[in-house]
């Protein structure tokens, strides 16, 4: 296993998984931004991703694609924002990392979230509770970036990283979120 007893700098009445909600236009956005400005997370420790009717488990955790390099095409692993901020909050863990998801109810999420929606369940050092088997792919990734996975080869999400959410009620084409998504998040009403 690795590691995982990090501590968060953000302030404590912040949930780890942290879903502000309401109708357009009620500030959402604005209340993460100041929340963010108020923690006094640096800019490199904030990844900001906005999801919408296409968007995919590719997109969001990575996936094995074609690149560039040296005139050829060759194929690696490209992280997405969830793995980019896991792979940080891993390697300085004496860092607070912040992933925020805006308009999370615009795509399907737990099609987007997949296996690793299994990690959002955090114990009480803010940690996943329940460990995930990486793809092979996104094992290699991970250990050629540093992060080594020992025998049982689990990852979890740490302490210190967060995901906040912005999730419009009262709007038209979003999806529906299942109650078992729904318990894992903290909601607040803007």
């Amino acid at each position: 296993y690795i590691e995982l007893n990090f501590t968060s700098n953000i302030d404590c009445e912040f949930k780890r998984n942290r879903v502000i909600f309401g109708a357009p236009g009620t500030g959402k956005s604005f209340q993460l931004k100041e929340d963010v400005k108020s923690s006094g997370l640096p800019e490199d420790q904030v990844e900001r991703v906005t999801f919408h009717p296409e968007y995919s488990y590719f997109d969001f955790v990575g996936a094995y694609k074609p690149k560039m390099k040296d005139e050829r095409i060759v194929y690696g692993f490209v992280p997405g924002p969830f793995v980019r901020t896991l792979k940080k909050a891993l390697l300085n863990k004496e860092k607070t990392y912040l992933l925020i998801i805006e308009e999370i109810n615009r795509a399907r999420v737990a099609a987007v979230f997949g296996d690793m929606f299994q990690l959002l369940d955090r114990d009480e050092t803010g940690a996943s509770e329940y460990g995930i088997n990486p793809s092979e792919e996104l094992k290699e990734y991970l250990e050629k970036e540093g992060i080594e996975l020992r025998e049982i080869e689990k990852i979890r999400i740490p302490g210190n990283m967060n995901i906040w959410a912005t999730m419009n009620s009262a709007d038209q084409g979003v999806y529906p979120m299942d109650t078992a998504f729904k318990r894992r998040w903290n909601f607040e009403y803007t």
